[in-house]
């Protein structure tokens, strides 16, 4: 699963989250996201060694923590090490970081009063151009790693970041501390450092289909008891649509929600099954393409974690 599937998952997961889920029937989904380097699956410790910059040192700490505060199935899956160490890693991460500010006088239309009462209320307003003073801030964090065994290099990524603040006269602001948009950067350099390198446990709600048509009247009637019943009891609102799936009843929204009931129980072979007989009665529809593509990356998952404690077990 690349970087742009996982964010438009993510992307999808905060929106349905406000209001669409907030009016519809949900069931519950526990999966995991995989790394999105896989070389990592086999290295258990890595020792956080020199970064270079004025702020490298203060990375090298938010990768530490954040790399360090990584748990699976309740066990934590690095060891990290910090600084020089007489202790063997697996690998050794590196890294640089550049932070430059700059600061240029610049023009901008603002929306100023031009004309008061006698009261001193403003009474005319119009977009006038104004000095302005632009700040800017260009960041780059380069990271690396490099597999101990081999010496062999099995990460490289470069973060750029860039923050723009103009203030202008008569704004009642002032810019932010530019420590403090710098530390903000490095936060989110690490985390996506942390998402390249390891998997993400995640619960998330999914929303059911709902769509009837093409249903006998029995059918449907059938259908929206069990819609119903997902409210109360989930288990019972599978077993409901197992029954009428047994009965011979065939439906795009009867595939898609017992494929997700069997991925609400960890049963993802079942669930990948159904979510492809759902995507042959409508193929490409995004409920379903989203829906395999997150059964596969938990499966993905699994498998990368079995051969990671394989190897904690075979040391």
């Amino acid at each position: 699963m690349n970087r742009f599937l996982t964010a438009a998952i993510g992307a999808f997961i905060a929106l349905s989250g406000f209001s669409t889920l907030a009016r519809a029937e949900v069931l519950t989904i526990d999966g995991m996201s995989p790394a999105q380097s896989p070389e990592f699956t086999e290295i258990q410790s890595i020792a956080i060694e020199y970064f270079g910059g004025r702020d490298g040192r203060a990375l090298a700490f938010e990768l530490e923590d954040r790399l360090s505060a990584i748990r699976v199935f309740d066990q934590p899956y690095f060891d990290i090490i910090g600084g020089r160490s007489a202790v063997q890693s697996d690998a050794i991460m590196s890294g640089n970081v550049t932070a430059g500010v700059e600061q240029y006088d610049s023009v901008a239309k603002r929306r100023r009063c031009v004309k008061r009462d006698e009261k001193d209320k403003c009474i005319t307003y119009k977009n006038i151009k104004v000095d302005c003073l632009t700040r800017r801030i260009d960041f780059r964090a380069q990271v690396r790693a490099t597999r101990y065994s081999d010496g062999r290099s099995i990460y490289t990524e470069s973060f750029p970041h860039q923050n723009e603040q103009m203030i202008c006269a008569g704004d009642d602001e002032d810019f932010v501390s530019s420590e403090s948009v710098i530390r903000t950067m490095l936060s989110d350099t690490a985390s996506a450092v942390r998402n390249d390198l390891a998997p993400r446990v995640y619960r998330i709600d999914v929303r059911i289909l709902e769509s009837r048509k093409g249903m006998t009247k029995v059918e449907g009637n059938f259908f929206k008891a069990a819609i119903k019943m997902t409210k109360s009891d989930a288990e019972e609102a599978c077993r409901m649509w197992d029954d009428a799936a047994q009965n011979g009843q065939v439906h795009i929204s009867l595939a898609f929600n017992r494929a997700l009931c069997a991925e609400q129980r960890g049963d993802l072979e079942s669930a990948l099954v159904l979510y492809e007989k759902a995507d042959a009665l409508s193929p490409g529809k995004f409920e379903v393409t989203q829906a395999i593509e997150r059964a596969n990356g938990h499966r993905q998952a699994l498998d990368e974690w079995e051969l990671r404690q394989s190897g904690r077990r075979d040391r």
